[in-house]
């Protein structure tokens, strides 16, 4: 018995003391390779990544889609999509892994950083993307968490900000990360930006041309509100030097591949992994082909296809088709033009298969290094918002003039010719004539061209202003949604779940989006 006491007593003392010192031991216990807290240099190339990713994945599909750049078949998951019918479990991993357990909470990590041992730039930078973040999850869904958002343990449930509340913070951070990205007393010792940075390799000059560009883009959505002043626009363009907008395609805001070894255009690598899911609309190639657009070939192959076909490209108002969104079609799936290098990258294929028909992809088809960058925001878009603001609320430049760059602009980004733009513009296309409204579609036509796969902003140009003109889905597809284009996503399911603050508003975009869901506030259009 006395032994078996003994044994007893010499299991229960180290528990005890494990039980009363474990605090102590643990802290101790950390191994000299496990950061606790990454650097920014480490930390800011995995934001650029996933935003990267980001931009060419989920959202970028609901609104190319919607705004009918693209279209879907072969009755899955994106076919219903394209008939509007996304559920909140559709959205979860947008919203949570994507944005706010992804680049966005990396961003907070980035910004609670010590200023002492941080250079400021990363600081600017991170400010501007937080930014243009929260500006893609306003327009996708309007009322969002953001004041009281990654708090961490401290706040599992955030308040729902109003949107058009935040739209000015968004402004305001722009201005912060300005202000970063300007400073000149810095310390020497402290690490700048370099390679880490893919988008720009550390250069402040073009994140700030990016931050006014952004800035632009949010006061152009403004401008869609009656009560808004547009000389506000005017005011910020007259004193913002010239030479901090946007002045080449350089400055453009992309995320490509060669700086990131492995990576390869996400919308690539989603045909691959989803054959045929997806396609193009009728809707951009009835556009194109009604005035002969150079770039369809780069954007599309050519239907019928064939080996002529593909070394020399139709030129004229037939040669490319697309699928009407909302109508799949099992039967032709060979039958229709499919996304090209713009979006692909080169061809690698050394004998291109015979037509008339592209054969399906996987069983012969062209194959794709996956080489084209992500594009997030161009200098055509900035182009065509001066344009815009120029012609509708009289900001300073000339309508004509923005409008010509936009397009010559998207023209270097398709890889053709200075000589196939100025054709280009030599035609009708290429000036803008008629009434007010005549000139708005004709700039938001080839605004929509240019931003070919650009998340979000087609589908936003559509909500402002009803250009361009969208086909009609067949209400017998949908009857509860009856055909109509929604304009918001639903919350998703998971925060629904996990925080009541969204369910009462989740409840208000029932009935698979119909006409009745709520809109963003800056999409006032009937």
């Amino acid at each position: 018995m006395k032994k078996l006491k003994i044994i007893k007593l010499t299991l229960v003392l180290p528990m005890i003391f494990l039980a009363t010192s474990c605090n102590n031991w643990l802290d101790n216990n950390v191994s000299p390779n496990f950061t606790l807290s990454n650097p920014p240099n480490l930390i800011l190339p995995a934001i650029e990544a996933e935003l990267g990713l980001r931009m060419g994945s989920d959202l970028l599909r609901f609104g190319g889609l919607w705004a009918q750049q693209i279209a879907a078949q072969n009755g899955r998951q994106t076919e219903a999509y394209d008939l509007f019918i996304v559920v909140p479990n559709d959205v979860n991993g947008v919203w949570r892994v994507g944005f706010y357990a992804g680049f966005l909470k990396d961003i907070e990590e980035v910004l609670a950083k010590d200023a002492a041992v941080t250079h400021p730039y990363y600081f600017g930078m991170c400010k501007i993307m937080k930014a243009f973040g929260y500006s893609m999850l306003v327009d996708f869904w309007g009322d969002v968490p953001y004041s009281e958002a990654l708090k961490g343990s401290s706040n599992i449930q955030p308040k729902v900000d109003d949107d058009a509340a935040i739209y000015p913070q968004l402004l305001s951070l722009l201005d912060d990360g300005i202000a970063e990205l300007k400073k000149t007393n810095i310390n020497s010792t402290l690490r700048a930006p370099g390679t880490d940075d893919y988008f720009y390799n550390g250069s402040a000059t073009q994140w700030i041309k990016l931050a006014n560009s952004i800035k632009l883009r949010l006061y152009l959505h403004l401008a869609n509100l009656p009560s808004f002043d547009a000389s506000v626009i005017t005011t910020f363009i007259t004193n913002t030097p010239a030479s901090e907008f946007m002045s080449s395609n350089a400055d453009e805001w992309q995320l490509r591949s060669d700086v990131i070894s492995g990576r390869q255009n996400p919308t690539h690598q989603f045909i691959l992994n989803r054959t045929d899911d997806i396609c193009t609309s009728s809707t951009i190639i009835n556009l194109m082909n009604s005035k002969s657009d150079p770039r369809r070939a780069t954007y599309f192959t050519p239907h019928p296809f064939s080996p002529a076909a593909f070394a020399a490209p139709p030129t004229g108002t037939t040669g490319y088709r697309g699928l009407a969104n909302g109508t799949s079609n099992f039967n032709q799936t060979n039958a229709l033009s499919r996304l090209h290098t713009f979006v692909r990258g080169a061809v690698t294929t050394t004998t291109i298969p015979a037509g008339p028909n592209l054969p399906v992809s996987g069983t012969g088809s062209l194959s794709y290094n996956g080489g084209a960058p992500v594009n997030i925001f161009t200098f055509a878009e900035y182009n065509f918002i001066r344009a815009e603001l120029a012609l509708r609320y009289g900001a300073p430049g000339s309508a004509q003039t923005f409008y010509q760059a936009g397009i010559t602009a998207s023209f270097s980004d398709a890889g053709l010719t200075a000589a196939q733009s100025a054709s280009y513009l030599a035609t009708p296309v290429g000036t803008l004539t008629g009434t007010p409204a005549n000139q708005l579609q004709q700039l938001i036509e080839e605004k929509y061209v240019a931003n070919f796969l650009v998340t979000g902003e087609p589908f936003s140009d559509w909500r402002r202003t009803g250009y361009p003109l969208l086909s009609t889905v067949p209400a017998a597809l949908n009857p509860g949604n009856g055909g109509v284009i929604p304009r918001v996503l639903p919350y998703p399911q998971q925060e629904v779940d996990a925080n009541p603050n969204l369910k009462a508003l989740q409840a208000a975009r029932a009935d698979n989006l119909s006409a009745t869901a709520v809109r963003v506030f800056w999409d006032v259009r009937p």
